[in-house]
């Protein structure tokens, strides 16, 4: 059986947590993920959209923003104009880092243990 009242709780957690990361860092959660995709290696934007479980014109807008942010950088390729390679600036690299080991906590409905 399906708990709504806790699934209400995990997506008030969640939009709590990205009001968060908003006010400390400047992006959304979408551009966060983003960010944490290209950094796991993942450069063309088709694989960082399947990645990301979104629609490639969807992920134009969240590269556009971090592109504006001045975190990422697009580049076409050397032997196929085609082919887009994304990748993190020093600016990204250096926030990534600040973040991963952030002081912004996970709302204890986000904080899901392993066992």
């Amino acid at each position: 059986m399906i708990d709504l009242c806790a699934l209400r709780k995990i997506q008030t957690a969640l939009r709590q947590y990205e009001d968060r990361l908003r006010e400390d860092t400047g992006l959304s959660l979408n551009e966060a993920l983003c960010l944490c995709s290209i950094n796991r290696g993942y450069q063309e934007p088709g694989l960082i959209a399947r990645e990301m479980e979104l629609s490639p014109s969807r992920l134009t807008r969240i590269l556009d923003a971090l592109e504006e942010h001045r975190l990422v950088e697009r580049k076409i390729g050397d032997g196929d104009r085609r082919n887009i390679a994304v990748s993190l600036t020093y600016a990204g690299r250096e926030l990534l880092m600040k973040y991963q080991c952030s002081d912004i906590e996970l709302p204890e409905a986000l904080a899901f243990t392993r066992e």
